[in-house]
Protein backbone atom coordinates (compact mmCIF):
# COMPACT_ATOMS: atom_id res chain seq x y z
CA UNK A 1 0.00 0.00 0.00
CA UNK A 2 2.83 2.39 0.91
CA UNK A 3 4.54 1.62 -2.39
CA UNK A 4 1.32 2.36 -4.29
CA UNK A 5 0.95 5.83 -2.72
CA UNK A 6 4.65 6.54 -3.22
CA UNK A 7 4.26 5.68 -6.90
CA UNK A 8 1.21 7.93 -7.25
CA UNK A 9 2.98 10.78 -5.46
CA UNK A 10 5.88 10.51 -7.90
CA UNK A 11 3.47 10.72 -10.85
CA UNK A 12 1.71 13.72 -9.29
CA UNK A 13 5.07 15.40 -8.68
CA UNK A 14 6.02 14.82 -12.34
CA UNK A 15 2.74 16.38 -13.49
CA UNK A 16 3.03 19.40 -11.20
CA UNK A 17 6.67 19.93 -12.11
CA UNK A 18 5.67 20.29 -15.78
CA UNK A 19 3.00 22.88 -14.98
CA UNK A 20 3.78 26.55 -14.63
CA UNK A 21 2.38 27.12 -11.11
CA UNK A 22 0.80 30.51 -10.32
CA UNK A 23 2.70 32.94 -8.12
CA UNK A 24 1.40 33.75 -4.63
CA UNK A 25 0.56 37.26 -5.80
CA UNK A 26 -1.57 36.00 -8.70
CA UNK A 27 -3.12 33.29 -6.54
CA UNK A 28 -4.12 35.92 -3.96
CA UNK A 29 -5.69 38.10 -6.66
CA UNK A 30 -7.66 35.14 -8.02
CA UNK A 31 -8.81 34.19 -4.51
CA UNK A 32 -9.94 37.70 -3.61
CA UNK A 33 -11.75 38.12 -6.91
CA UNK A 34 -13.40 34.70 -6.79
CA UNK A 35 -14.48 35.04 -3.14
CA UNK A 36 -15.97 38.47 -3.92
CA UNK A 37 -17.85 37.03 -6.89
CA UNK A 38 -19.00 34.07 -4.80
CA UNK A 39 -20.30 36.33 -2.02
CA UNK A 40 -22.14 38.50 -4.51
CA UNK A 41 -23.54 35.40 -6.28
CA UNK A 42 -24.79 34.02 -2.97
CA UNK A 43 -26.24 37.45 -2.14
CA UNK A 44 -28.07 37.47 -5.50
CA UNK A 45 -29.24 33.87 -5.00
CA UNK A 46 -30.68 34.47 -1.54
CA UNK A 47 -32.14 37.77 -2.71
CA UNK A 48 -33.82 35.91 -5.59
CA UNK A 49 -35.26 33.36 -3.15
CA UNK A 50 -36.45 36.11 -0.80
CA UNK A 51 -38.00 38.03 -3.68
CA UNK A 52 -40.03 35.01 -4.80
CA UNK A 53 -41.04 34.18 -1.26
CA UNK A 54 -42.12 37.78 -0.71
CA UNK A 55 -43.97 37.74 -4.05
CA UNK A 56 -46.01 34.70 -2.98
CA UNK A 57 -46.71 36.33 0.39
CA UNK A 58 -47.87 39.55 -1.29
CA UNK A 59 -49.99 37.72 -3.86
CA UNK A 60 -51.70 35.88 -0.98
CA UNK A 61 -52.59 39.18 0.71
CA UNK A 62 -53.84 40.65 -2.59
CA UNK A 63 -55.97 37.59 -3.35
CA UNK A 64 -57.43 37.51 0.14
CA UNK A 65 -58.18 41.24 0.00
CA UNK A 66 -59.95 40.81 -3.33
CA UNK A 67 -62.04 38.02 -1.84
CA UNK A 68 -62.85 40.21 1.18
CA UNK A 69 -63.85 43.13 -1.08
CA UNK A 70 -66.02 40.83 -3.17
CA UNK A 71 -67.82 39.51 -0.08
CA UNK A 72 -68.33 43.02 1.30
CA UNK A 73 -69.74 44.28 -2.01
CA UNK A 74 -72.05 41.29 -2.36
CA UNK A 75 -73.34 41.48 1.21
CA UNK A 76 -73.93 45.24 0.88
CA UNK A 77 -75.91 44.68 -2.31
CA UNK A 78 -78.03 42.07 -0.52
CA UNK A 79 -78.65 44.46 2.36
CA UNK A 80 -79.50 47.42 0.10
CA UNK A 81 -81.99 45.39 -1.95
CA UNK A 82 -83.67 43.99 1.17
CA UNK A 83 -87.20 45.52 1.36
CA UNK A 84 -87.64 44.84 5.08
CA UNK A 85 -88.02 47.67 7.56
CA UNK A 86 -84.53 48.73 8.67
CA UNK A 87 -83.46 47.09 11.94
CA UNK A 88 -86.70 45.12 12.27
CA UNK A 89 -86.47 41.54 13.44
CA UNK A 90 -86.96 40.30 9.89
CA UNK A 91 -84.30 42.71 8.63
CA UNK A 92 -81.81 41.67 11.30
CA UNK A 93 -82.55 38.03 10.58
CA UNK A 94 -81.85 38.45 6.85
CA UNK A 95 -78.64 40.34 7.69
CA UNK A 96 -77.54 37.49 9.96
CA UNK A 97 -78.23 34.94 7.21
CA UNK A 98 -76.06 36.99 4.83
CA UNK A 99 -73.34 37.27 7.51
CA UNK A 100 -73.15 33.50 7.83
CA UNK A 101 -72.43 33.17 4.09
CA UNK A 102 -69.30 35.31 4.09
CA UNK A 103 -66.46 34.29 6.43
CA UNK A 104 -64.41 37.43 5.73
CA UNK A 105 -67.13 39.73 7.15
CA UNK A 106 -67.32 40.34 10.90
CA UNK A 107 -70.56 42.33 10.97
CA UNK A 108 -73.18 43.91 8.72
CA UNK A 109 -75.81 46.49 9.62
CA UNK A 110 -77.72 49.69 8.89
CA UNK A 111 -76.38 53.25 8.70
CA UNK A 112 -78.20 56.58 8.50
CA UNK A 113 -77.53 59.38 6.05
CA UNK A 114 -75.73 61.33 8.78
CA UNK A 115 -73.32 58.37 9.25
CA UNK A 116 -74.73 56.81 12.41
CA UNK A 117 -74.88 53.08 12.97
CA UNK A 118 -78.36 52.08 14.14
CA UNK A 119 -78.13 48.29 14.20
CA UNK A 120 -76.03 45.31 13.16
CA UNK A 121 -76.49 41.59 12.68
CA UNK A 122 -74.04 40.88 15.49
CA UNK A 123 -75.06 43.50 18.09
CA UNK A 124 -78.69 44.17 17.21
CA UNK A 125 -80.11 47.72 17.57
CA UNK A 126 -77.79 50.42 18.95
CA UNK A 127 -79.34 52.63 21.57
CA UNK A 128 -78.31 55.33 21.15
CA UNK A 129 -76.93 55.05 17.58
CA UNK A 130 -73.14 54.86 17.26
CA UNK A 131 -71.53 57.88 15.71
CA UNK A 132 -68.69 57.40 13.22
CA UNK A 133 -65.72 59.74 13.01
CA UNK A 134 -66.37 62.89 11.03
CA UNK A 135 -63.36 62.27 8.82
CA UNK A 136 -64.28 59.73 6.15
CA UNK A 137 -62.94 58.69 2.75
CA UNK A 138 -64.74 58.56 -0.57
CA UNK A 139 -64.26 55.12 -2.06
CA UNK A 140 -64.91 53.96 -5.63
CA UNK A 141 -65.55 50.39 -4.51
CA UNK A 142 -67.84 51.58 -1.70
CA UNK A 143 -69.50 54.92 -1.16
CA UNK A 144 -67.68 55.90 2.02
CA UNK A 145 -65.24 54.15 4.32
CA UNK A 146 -63.70 54.75 7.70
CA UNK A 147 -60.40 52.86 7.77
CA UNK A 148 -59.77 53.45 11.47
CA UNK A 149 -62.43 53.54 14.19
CA UNK A 150 -61.29 53.06 17.77
CA UNK A 151 -63.56 51.79 20.55
CA UNK A 152 -66.64 51.81 18.38
CA UNK A 153 -68.08 48.53 19.65
CA UNK A 154 -65.74 47.78 22.55
CA UNK A 155 -63.03 49.67 24.36
CA UNK A 156 -59.63 49.46 22.63
CA UNK A 157 -61.12 47.76 19.59
CA UNK A 158 -60.12 49.10 16.16
CA UNK A 159 -62.22 48.36 13.11
CA UNK A 160 -62.71 49.56 9.51
CA UNK A 161 -66.20 50.44 8.30
CA UNK A 162 -67.37 50.44 4.67
CA UNK A 163 -70.80 51.69 3.62
CA UNK A 164 -73.06 51.86 0.59
CA UNK A 165 -76.64 53.10 0.61
CA UNK A 166 -78.20 52.44 4.02
CA UNK A 167 -75.92 49.49 4.86
CA UNK A 168 -72.45 49.05 6.28
CA UNK A 169 -70.03 46.12 6.64
CA UNK A 170 -67.03 45.48 8.83
CA UNK A 171 -64.33 43.15 7.49
CA UNK A 172 -63.25 40.35 9.78
CA UNK A 173 -59.90 40.81 11.57
CA UNK A 174 -59.32 37.08 11.01
CA UNK A 175 -59.32 37.50 7.21
CA UNK A 176 -55.51 37.42 6.98
CA UNK A 177 -54.72 35.21 9.98
CA UNK A 178 -53.23 32.33 7.99
CA UNK A 179 -51.14 34.74 5.88
CA UNK A 180 -49.41 36.54 8.75
CA UNK A 181 -45.75 35.55 9.05
CA UNK A 182 -44.91 36.85 12.54
CA UNK A 183 -41.52 37.76 11.07
CA UNK A 184 -39.20 40.44 12.35
CA UNK A 185 -37.83 41.15 8.89
CA UNK A 186 -40.85 40.94 6.58
CA UNK A 187 -44.26 42.55 6.49
CA UNK A 188 -46.72 44.32 4.24
CA UNK A 189 -49.00 47.32 4.15
CA UNK A 190 -52.48 47.50 2.56
CA UNK A 191 -53.50 51.00 1.50
CA UNK A 192 -55.67 52.94 -0.95
CA UNK A 193 -54.34 53.19 -4.45
CA UNK A 194 -54.08 56.99 -4.15
CA UNK A 195 -52.05 56.55 -0.94
CA UNK A 196 -54.60 58.56 1.01
CA UNK A 197 -54.79 56.18 3.93
CA UNK A 198 -53.56 52.83 5.23
CA UNK A 199 -56.07 50.02 5.70
CA UNK A 200 -53.81 47.61 7.52
CA UNK A 201 -50.19 46.89 8.45
CA UNK A 202 -49.15 43.23 8.60
CA UNK A 203 -46.43 41.60 10.67
CA UNK A 204 -43.55 43.28 12.43
CA UNK A 205 -43.05 46.58 10.59
CA UNK A 206 -43.55 50.05 11.92
CA UNK A 207 -45.75 52.80 10.55
CA UNK A 208 -42.63 54.68 9.38
CA UNK A 209 -41.38 51.62 7.51
CA UNK A 210 -44.82 51.14 5.96
CA UNK A 211 -44.90 54.76 4.76
CA UNK A 212 -41.38 54.41 3.35
CA UNK A 213 -42.44 51.30 1.45
CA UNK A 214 -45.48 53.12 0.05
CA UNK A 215 -43.21 55.90 -1.24
CA UNK A 216 -41.56 53.59 -3.79
CA UNK A 217 -43.21 54.06 -7.19
CA UNK A 218 -42.15 50.56 -8.29
CA UNK A 219 -40.49 47.44 -6.98
CA UNK A 220 -37.19 47.97 -5.21
CA UNK A 221 -34.73 45.03 -5.46
CA UNK A 222 -31.40 45.96 -3.81
CA UNK A 223 -28.82 44.16 -5.99
CA UNK A 224 -26.15 46.39 -4.43
CA UNK A 225 -26.40 45.43 -0.78
CA UNK A 226 -26.58 48.26 1.74
CA UNK A 227 -27.81 48.06 5.30
CA UNK A 228 -30.71 50.55 4.85
CA UNK A 229 -31.85 49.38 1.41
CA UNK A 230 -34.98 47.26 1.77
CA UNK A 231 -36.62 44.85 -0.66
CA UNK A 232 -40.12 46.01 -1.58
CA UNK A 233 -42.68 44.53 -3.97
CA UNK A 234 -45.88 46.34 -4.93
CA UNK A 235 -49.14 45.12 -6.50
CA UNK A 236 -52.15 47.27 -7.42
CA UNK A 237 -54.81 44.94 -8.89
CA UNK A 238 -56.86 46.29 -11.76
CA UNK A 239 -60.47 47.16 -10.98
CA UNK A 240 -59.84 47.68 -7.27
CA UNK A 241 -59.14 50.76 -5.18
CA UNK A 242 -56.26 49.38 -3.11
CA UNK A 243 -52.59 48.47 -3.34
CA UNK A 244 -50.32 46.33 -1.22
CA UNK A 245 -46.58 46.55 -0.72
CA UNK A 246 -44.55 43.77 0.89
CA UNK A 247 -41.31 44.55 2.70
CA UNK A 248 -38.18 42.56 3.50
CA UNK A 249 -35.89 44.59 5.76
CA UNK A 250 -32.92 42.19 5.74
CA UNK A 251 -31.84 40.57 2.47
CA UNK A 252 -28.88 38.80 0.88
CA UNK A 253 -25.68 39.36 2.86
CA UNK A 254 -27.58 40.71 5.85
CA UNK A 255 -29.77 37.62 6.16
CA UNK A 256 -27.00 35.01 5.75
CA UNK A 257 -25.98 33.03 8.83
CA UNK A 258 -22.41 32.13 9.70
CA UNK A 259 -22.57 28.78 7.89
CA UNK A 260 -23.84 30.39 4.70
CA UNK A 261 -21.02 32.94 4.89
CA UNK A 262 -18.45 30.17 5.36
CA UNK A 263 -19.92 28.18 2.47
CA UNK A 264 -19.81 31.22 0.15
CA UNK A 265 -16.17 31.88 1.10
CA UNK A 266 -15.18 28.21 0.62
CA UNK A 267 -16.89 28.06 -2.78
CA UNK A 268 -15.13 31.27 -3.82
CA UNK A 269 -11.76 29.99 -2.58
CA UNK A 270 -12.21 26.71 -4.45
CA UNK A 271 -13.07 28.40 -7.76
CA UNK A 272 -10.31 30.96 -7.23
CA UNK A 273 -7.71 28.21 -6.92
CA UNK A 274 -9.32 26.32 -9.80
CA UNK A 275 -9.11 29.39 -12.07
CA UNK A 276 -5.54 30.18 -10.98
CA UNK A 277 -4.27 26.67 -11.69
CA UNK A 278 -6.38 26.36 -14.85
CA UNK A 279 -4.85 29.54 -16.20
CA UNK A 280 -1.40 28.28 -15.28
CA UNK A 281 -2.07 24.99 -17.08
CA UNK A 282 -3.48 26.90 -20.05
CA UNK A 283 -0.33 29.03 -20.17
CA UNK A 284 1.74 25.83 -20.02
CA UNK A 285 -0.31 24.26 -22.79
CA UNK A 286 0.20 27.34 -24.90
CA UNK A 287 3.83 26.29 -25.09
CA UNK A 288 2.92 22.74 -26.13
CA UNK A 289 3.69 21.63 -29.67
CA UNK A 290 0.08 20.88 -30.59
CA UNK A 291 -1.17 24.27 -29.35
CA UNK A 292 1.60 26.19 -31.10
CA UNK A 293 1.05 24.18 -34.30
CA UNK A 294 -2.67 25.01 -34.32
CA UNK A 295 -1.79 28.64 -33.74
CA UNK A 296 0.80 28.58 -36.54
CA UNK A 297 -1.64 27.02 -39.03
CA UNK A 298 -4.37 29.48 -38.08
CA UNK A 299 -2.01 32.44 -38.49
CA UNK A 300 -0.27 31.08 -41.63
CA UNK A 301 3.17 30.98 -39.99
CA UNK A 302 4.52 27.79 -41.62
CA UNK A 303 6.39 28.48 -44.83
CA UNK A 304 8.50 26.62 -47.41
CA UNK A 305 12.09 26.74 -48.56
CA UNK A 306 13.06 25.16 -51.89
CA UNK A 307 15.95 22.78 -52.48
CA UNK A 308 17.13 22.59 -56.11
CA UNK A 309 17.00 19.25 -57.95
CA UNK A 310 20.04 18.88 -60.21
CA UNK A 311 20.51 16.88 -63.40
CA UNK A 312 23.81 15.33 -62.27
CA UNK A 313 25.42 14.83 -65.67
CA UNK A 314 24.90 18.50 -66.66
CA UNK A 315 24.61 20.35 -63.33
CA UNK A 316 21.40 22.06 -64.50
CA UNK A 317 18.65 22.91 -62.01
CA UNK A 318 15.57 21.14 -63.38
CA UNK A 319 13.20 21.51 -60.46
CA UNK A 320 12.82 22.06 -56.74
CA UNK A 321 11.46 20.23 -53.73
CA UNK A 322 9.34 22.29 -51.35
CA UNK A 323 10.44 21.74 -47.74
CA UNK A 324 8.21 23.01 -44.92
CA UNK A 325 9.81 25.15 -42.22
CA UNK A 326 8.53 26.56 -38.94
CA UNK A 327 10.10 29.22 -36.77
CA UNK A 328 7.91 29.65 -33.68
CA UNK A 329 8.08 32.57 -31.26
CA UNK A 330 7.75 30.28 -28.23
CA UNK A 331 9.43 27.05 -29.37
CA UNK A 332 12.04 28.46 -31.75
CA UNK A 333 12.98 26.33 -34.76
CA UNK A 334 10.86 23.18 -34.96
CA UNK A 335 12.06 20.41 -37.27
CA UNK A 336 9.69 19.14 -39.98
CA UNK A 337 9.90 15.61 -38.58
CA UNK A 338 8.39 16.90 -35.33
CA UNK A 339 5.58 19.11 -36.54
CA UNK A 340 4.61 16.94 -39.54
CA UNK A 341 4.26 13.91 -37.24
CA UNK A 342 2.28 16.03 -34.76
CA UNK A 343 0.00 17.27 -37.55
CA UNK A 344 -0.62 13.72 -38.79
CA UNK A 345 -1.37 12.46 -35.28
CA UNK A 346 -3.81 15.27 -34.48
CA UNK A 347 -5.58 15.42 -37.88
CA UNK A 348 -4.05 18.77 -38.81
CA UNK A 349 -2.06 17.56 -41.78
CA UNK A 350 -4.72 18.26 -44.43
CA UNK A 351 -5.24 21.97 -43.57
CA UNK A 352 -1.45 22.32 -43.22
CA UNK A 353 -0.80 20.65 -46.59
CA UNK A 354 -3.47 22.71 -48.35
CA UNK A 355 -1.99 25.88 -46.91
CA UNK A 356 1.51 24.90 -48.10
CA UNK A 357 0.31 23.79 -51.55
CA UNK A 358 -1.15 27.26 -52.15
CA UNK A 359 2.10 28.91 -51.05
CA UNK A 360 4.25 26.54 -53.12
CA UNK A 361 2.24 27.14 -56.29
CA UNK A 362 2.29 30.92 -55.76
CA UNK A 363 6.03 30.96 -55.02
CA UNK A 364 6.98 28.82 -58.04
CA UNK A 365 4.37 30.11 -60.49
CA UNK A 366 6.71 32.34 -62.51
CA UNK A 367 9.39 29.62 -62.78
CA UNK A 368 6.87 26.95 -63.77
CA UNK A 369 5.41 29.17 -66.49
CA UNK A 370 8.84 30.30 -67.72
CA UNK A 371 10.07 26.71 -68.26
CA UNK A 372 7.63 23.92 -69.10
CA UNK A 373 10.25 21.30 -68.07
CA UNK A 374 10.71 22.81 -64.61
CA UNK A 375 9.04 20.75 -61.84
CA UNK A 376 7.83 21.37 -58.31
CA UNK A 377 7.92 18.47 -55.85
CA UNK A 378 5.50 18.56 -52.91
CA UNK A 379 5.43 16.02 -50.07
CA UNK A 380 2.08 14.41 -49.27
CA UNK A 381 1.01 12.20 -46.37
CA UNK A 382 -1.17 9.12 -46.64
CA UNK A 383 -3.95 11.15 -44.97
CA UNK A 384 -3.78 13.75 -47.74
CA UNK A 385 -3.92 11.12 -50.45
CA UNK A 386 -6.79 9.27 -48.77
CA UNK A 387 -8.90 12.41 -48.48
CA UNK A 388 -11.33 12.33 -51.46
CA UNK A 389 -11.60 16.12 -51.56
CA UNK A 390 -7.84 16.73 -51.66
CA UNK A 391 -7.45 15.93 -55.36
CA UNK A 392 -10.31 18.31 -56.16
CA UNK A 393 -8.56 20.98 -54.10
CA UNK A 394 -5.29 20.46 -56.01
CA UNK A 395 -7.10 20.50 -59.36
CA UNK A 396 -8.79 23.79 -58.49
CA UNK A 397 -5.54 25.45 -57.37
CA UNK A 398 -3.57 24.28 -60.41
CA UNK A 399 -6.25 25.30 -62.91
CA UNK A 400 -6.69 28.74 -61.32
CA UNK A 401 -2.97 29.43 -61.86
CA UNK A 402 -2.77 27.90 -65.33
CA UNK A 403 -0.06 25.37 -64.39
CA UNK A 404 0.40 22.14 -66.33
CA UNK A 405 -0.27 19.11 -64.05
CA UNK A 406 2.81 17.30 -65.37
CA UNK A 407 5.03 19.92 -63.71
CA UNK A 408 3.79 18.95 -60.26
CA UNK A 409 5.38 15.94 -58.55
CA UNK A 410 3.79 14.58 -55.40
CA UNK A 411 6.19 12.70 -53.16
CA UNK A 412 4.68 9.92 -51.06
CA UNK A 413 6.22 7.61 -48.50
CA UNK A 414 5.12 4.05 -47.83
CA UNK A 415 5.70 3.72 -44.08
CA UNK A 416 4.03 0.35 -43.61
CA UNK A 417 3.08 -2.68 -45.65
CA UNK A 418 -0.57 -2.08 -44.78
CA UNK A 419 -0.48 1.24 -46.62
CA UNK A 420 0.61 -0.17 -49.96
CA UNK A 421 -2.87 -1.10 -51.15
CA UNK A 422 -4.21 2.31 -50.16
CA UNK A 423 -1.39 4.08 -51.98
CA UNK A 424 -1.92 2.01 -55.10
CA UNK A 425 -5.57 3.03 -55.29
CA UNK A 426 -5.34 6.71 -54.49
CA UNK A 427 -2.21 7.49 -56.52
CA UNK A 428 -3.86 6.14 -59.67
CA UNK A 429 -6.36 9.00 -59.47
CA UNK A 430 -3.52 11.52 -59.42
CA UNK A 431 -1.79 9.76 -62.30
CA UNK A 432 -4.96 9.86 -64.40
CA UNK A 433 -5.11 13.64 -63.91
CA UNK A 434 -1.56 13.99 -65.29
CA UNK A 435 0.36 14.59 -62.05
CA UNK A 436 3.67 12.85 -61.44
CA UNK A 437 4.19 10.58 -58.44
CA UNK A 438 7.49 10.08 -56.63
CA UNK A 439 8.17 7.24 -54.19
CA UNK A 440 10.15 8.84 -51.35
CA UNK A 441 12.69 7.09 -49.09
CA UNK A 442 12.86 4.05 -51.35
CA UNK A 443 14.70 1.14 -49.72
CA UNK A 444 13.85 2.14 -46.16
CA UNK A 445 10.28 0.85 -46.02
CA UNK A 446 8.37 -2.11 -47.40
CA UNK A 447 8.69 -1.38 -51.14
CA UNK A 448 9.43 -4.19 -53.57
CA UNK A 449 9.53 -4.74 -57.32
CA UNK A 450 5.95 -6.05 -57.60
CA UNK A 451 4.68 -3.05 -55.69
CA UNK A 452 6.68 -0.74 -57.96
CA UNK A 453 5.14 -2.19 -61.09
CA UNK A 454 1.64 -1.87 -59.68
CA UNK A 455 2.28 1.62 -58.36
CA UNK A 456 3.98 2.87 -61.56
CA UNK A 457 5.73 5.98 -60.09
CA UNK A 458 7.54 8.49 -62.29
CA UNK A 459 10.55 8.72 -59.99
CA UNK A 460 12.12 6.99 -57.03
CA UNK A 461 14.00 8.89 -54.36
CA UNK A 462 16.93 7.11 -52.73
CA UNK A 463 17.56 7.98 -49.08
CA UNK A 464 20.82 9.71 -48.20
CA UNK A 465 21.99 6.84 -45.99
CA UNK A 466 22.69 4.85 -49.15
CA UNK A 467 24.59 7.77 -50.72
CA UNK A 468 26.76 8.11 -47.62
CA UNK A 469 27.73 4.42 -47.93
CA UNK A 470 29.44 4.89 -51.32
CA UNK A 471 32.97 3.51 -51.15
CA UNK A 472 32.43 1.78 -47.78
CA UNK A 473 31.72 -1.79 -48.93
CA UNK A 474 28.92 -2.02 -46.37
CA UNK A 475 25.44 -3.54 -46.57
CA UNK A 476 24.05 -0.15 -47.62
CA UNK A 477 26.61 0.01 -50.47
CA UNK A 478 25.54 -3.45 -51.63
CA UNK A 479 21.88 -2.42 -51.31
CA UNK A 480 22.52 0.68 -53.43
CA UNK A 481 24.09 -1.42 -56.19
CA UNK A 482 21.10 -3.74 -56.01
CA UNK A 483 18.76 -0.77 -56.42
CA UNK A 484 20.61 0.22 -59.61
CA UNK A 485 20.07 -3.28 -60.92
CA UNK A 486 16.45 -3.40 -59.70
CA UNK A 487 15.28 -0.31 -61.55
CA UNK A 488 17.52 -0.49 -64.60
CA UNK A 489 14.76 -2.10 -66.68
CA UNK A 490 12.04 0.30 -65.44
CA UNK A 491 11.16 3.64 -66.99
CA UNK A 492 11.70 5.45 -63.71
CA UNK A 493 13.86 8.44 -62.80
CA UNK A 494 16.22 8.03 -59.85
CA UNK A 495 16.64 10.96 -57.47
CA UNK A 496 19.43 10.78 -54.91
CA UNK A 497 19.24 12.76 -51.67
CA UNK A 498 22.06 14.04 -49.49
CA UNK A 499 24.84 14.39 -52.10
CA UNK A 500 27.86 16.08 -50.51
CA UNK A 501 30.87 15.28 -52.76
CA UNK A 502 31.92 15.04 -56.42
CA UNK A 503 32.99 11.43 -55.83
CA UNK A 504 29.40 10.58 -55.02
CA UNK A 505 28.26 12.36 -58.17
CA UNK A 506 30.79 10.43 -60.31
CA UNK A 507 29.71 7.09 -58.79
CA UNK A 508 26.02 7.80 -59.33
CA UNK A 509 26.37 9.03 -62.92
CA UNK A 510 28.49 5.99 -63.81
CA UNK A 511 25.66 3.68 -62.75
CA UNK A 512 22.75 5.94 -63.73
CA UNK A 513 23.66 8.52 -66.41
CA UNK A 514 20.33 10.36 -66.13
CA UNK A 515 20.35 10.51 -62.33
CA UNK A 516 18.96 13.54 -60.51
CA UNK A 517 20.42 14.69 -57.23
CA UNK A 518 19.87 16.94 -54.23
CA UNK A 519 22.29 17.84 -51.50
CA UNK A 520 24.50 20.40 -49.82
CA UNK A 521 27.14 19.92 -52.52
CA UNK A 522 24.84 22.02 -54.66
CA UNK A 523 22.58 23.97 -52.33
CA UNK A 524 20.61 23.87 -49.14
CA UNK A 525 16.92 24.73 -49.21
CA UNK A 526 16.64 28.45 -50.06
CA UNK A 527 13.96 31.13 -50.29
CA UNK A 528 12.41 32.19 -53.59
CA UNK A 529 14.71 35.18 -54.06
CA UNK A 530 17.88 33.07 -53.71
CA UNK A 531 16.36 30.39 -55.92
CA UNK A 532 15.70 32.97 -58.63
CA UNK A 533 19.40 33.90 -58.66
CA UNK A 534 20.44 30.24 -58.90
CA UNK A 535 18.07 29.61 -61.81
CA UNK A 536 19.32 32.69 -63.61
CA UNK A 537 23.04 31.91 -63.18
CA UNK A 538 22.92 28.07 -63.22
CA UNK A 539 26.23 27.97 -61.30
CA UNK A 540 26.45 24.16 -61.11
CA UNK A 541 26.95 23.82 -64.88
CA UNK A 542 30.22 25.76 -64.90
CA UNK A 543 33.68 24.25 -64.77
CA UNK A 544 34.49 26.67 -61.94
CA UNK A 545 31.99 24.88 -59.71
CA UNK A 546 33.43 21.49 -60.55
CA UNK A 547 36.95 22.79 -59.85
CA UNK A 548 36.18 24.62 -56.59
CA UNK A 549 33.72 22.16 -55.08
CA UNK A 550 34.99 20.55 -51.87
CA UNK A 551 35.87 16.89 -51.92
Amino acid sequence: MLGYFRKKSIILDMILSSVLLPSWQKLSIYLLFSISVSLFAHHAFYLYQEQHSLQRYLEGIIERTKQSVFQMRTSLNLAITNDQIACSDKDLNSLRIALLKYPYIEDIGRITEDHKLICSALWGPFTPPLELPKQANIDTSFRINWPETNGLFAKGQQRSVFSAGNAFVIPSPATFTDLIRHSRKTGSVLYSSKKQHIYRIFDDITLEEAKKAMSYSKNNVPMLPTANNILTLRICPAGFNFCATAIDKRTGYFDMNIWQWLWAILVGAFFGMFMAFSWAIFKSNRRSLIYRLKYAIKNDQIYSLYQPKIQLNTGEIIGVEALARWQDQELGTVSPDQFIACAEKNKLITPLTQQLVKKNLDDMLRYLKANSDFTLSINLSIQDLSNPSFLHFVERQVQQRGIHPGQIIFEVTERSAAQSDVLKQVTKRFLRKGYQISLDDFGTGFSNLSWLTAFDPHEIKIDKMFIQSIGTQTVNQITLDSIFLLVSKLDVKLVFEGIESLEEVDYLTQHTPNAIGQGWLYSKAVDTESLGKLLKNQPFTSTAFLTNSPD
